[in-house]
């Protein structure tokens, strides 16, 4: 790989939903809640890359950061709304020049795949690099909640200095992939043949959501398969109750 010592992945973490609020924090499978699950997907997959939680100041987000303490697992906290300086501030803190960007609501995250986008982002000498779908979408504007993607902390502080609309600083890359005028964007074809598969839903936002995927995710652990990408895919091929589910969920959630 050619990650340098100056790689770091933040895991954007908060409990304050409108949608499903207390989601991070909800029972998900046996003993863990979700981002425990992400804690400890990523200290199992992640090597030797530092991974540091970003939560918010609000007082709800306090237990968050006690879960991240328990867990060994540094924490930072800043701004709830503006989540572009909180993404700036927690890379200057842990000195990260590369960011590779996690939601924590994707209960099936491809850590391995995501990982390979900071090479891409260092190959290329791009500011952001990320995985695209239905042609030359970033998956991170879509549904499927597998992947994350790759920026420079440079391309978040010039970002920053450009606008400040508030769909920009709620959404932290945002600014970058839209404005290639300003910003070198690396996209590279979807893994596992997804790219055309718009109709997966794997983030996990709403309460449909949640009880789908705890329903999936318990399904695949039976066989070992958590981590499989094909055998998730196919699950949901062969179910159509999973597909309308998340077919209805796409309608609903679609902005």
């Amino acid at each position: 790989m050619l990650l340098s010592n100056k790689t770091g992945i933040i895991i954007q973490a908060r409990t304050g939903s409108s949608r499903l609020p207390g989601k991070m924090t909800l029972p998900f499978f046996e003993d863990q809640d979700l981002i425990t699950l992400m804690i400890n997907k990523f200290k199992l997959k992640a090597g030797e890359i530092p991974f540091v939680i970003a939560t918010t100041l609000s007082p709800g987000d306090d237990i968050i950061n006690e879960i991240c303490s328990k867990s060994g697992v540094p924490c930072y906290r800043g701004s709830e709304n503006d989540v572009l300086d909180r993404f700036i501030r927690t890379a200057e803190q842990f000195r990260f020049e590369t960011i590779i960007r996690v939601c924590a609501d994707n209960p099936f995250f491809d850590v391995a795949s995501s990982l390979l986008l900071a090479d891409l982002l260092v190959s290329t000498k791009a500011d952001y690099a990320g995985y695209a779908m239905d042609g030359n979408l970033p998956s991170i504007k879509t549904h499927i909640g597998l992947w994350g993607e790759a920026v420079t902390l440079k391309a978040l502080i010039k970002a920053d200095s450009l606008t400040a609309d508030s769909l920009y600083r709620e959404h932290v890359t945002n600014y970058v992939y839209n404005h290639p005028e300003y910003f070198k964007i690396g996209l590279a074809p979807a893994p596992s043949g997804l790219s055309q598969r718009t109709d997966l839903r794997f983030t996990l936002d709403t309460r449909d959501d949640y009880e789908l995927h705890r329903k999936i995710y318990r399904q695949l652990a039976e066989d070992g398969n958590t981590d499989n990408l094909t055998a998730l895919v196919n699950m949901i091929d062969q179910n159509n109750d999973y597909k309308k589910v998340m077919k209805n969920q796409i309608t609903l959630n679609t902005k």
